[in-house]
């Protein structure tokens, strides 16, 4: 019979595994992911962020079955874990299960001790989305934004949505709150073009433009740009 300071050491061990297997999926070693996270299962199967971490790696396999039983398994053994709740939201939403989407997003954010609700309020916004609900999606991003009006995801859906309302001025607005803080990505140069495009202002499309060209010669956008160019638009 294991002593509690067995128990403990293992749990330690199994915690150590799993922040191990969750770099090697950061970093797309899904190989010796899944060894650091077997180990850490083996060393404690009731450690919740084990069967979590495990469930990301069986996404990322695309075995949504074992991914599902292993959200579950972590989730009845820490109900509580907003962080999984988000994770097991956008799984279901990938499978296109959009209620039991929600219900799990809302779990996320039922508990005032989540650190982060601006992730699962996104990634809320992001299933709307995909269910063709712009407008409750543009709520959660605005919710996200409240919480943290630096969180870049939610930045760069709303200026993808407001372009697709064809509201450009915010469009242009959100694309200055996330150059404020990281660098512009080939995707947000090119809607910076497309945006100042519209409103009619040359100077600012053709800054974007150069920029988009020096920086991602090789990128998708930078191709729209040219064929746009060789068209004569």
């Amino acid at each position: 019979q294991p002593t509690l300071q067995d128990r403990e050491r293992s749990r330690e061990a199994a915690g150590i595994n799993t922040d191990l297997g969750l770099h090697y999926l950061a970093n797309n070693n899904l190989e010796q992911a899944r060894m650091n996270l077997n180990r850490a299962l083996e060393l404690d199967d009731r450690y919740a962020p084990a069967h979590s971490a495990f469930a990301l790696l069986q996404v990322r396999l695309n075995n949504p079955r074992e991914a599902e039983r292993a959200f579950r398994r972590s989730l009845e053994l820490d109900p509580d874990d907003s962080f999984t709740w988000n994770s097991f939201g956008s799984f279901l939403c990938q499978t296109e299960r959009f209620d039991e989407a929600q219900e799990a997003f809302d779990k996320a954010l039922g508990n005032p001790f989540y650190l982060s609700p601006e992730q699962a309020l996104t990634n809320s916004g992001v299933c709307l989305q995909e269910e063709g609900k712009v407008a409750e999606a543009e709520e959660r991003f605005r919710l996200a934004l409240d919480n943290n009006p630096q969180y870049l995801p939610a930045l760069l859906e709303m200026a993808r949505l407001t372009f697709d309302d064809e509201r450009y001025l915010q469009t242009r607005a959100y694309l200055q709150r996330f150059r404020d803080h990281r660098e512009h990505t080939a995707e947000t140069l090119w809607l910076c073009y497309q945006a100042e495009t519209a409103l009619g202002n040359r100077e600012g499309a053709g800054n974007c433009a150069v920029r988009l060209k020096d920086r991602f010669p090789d990128s998708r956008e930078t191709a729209q740009l040219l064929e746009l160019e060789r068209r004569g638009r």
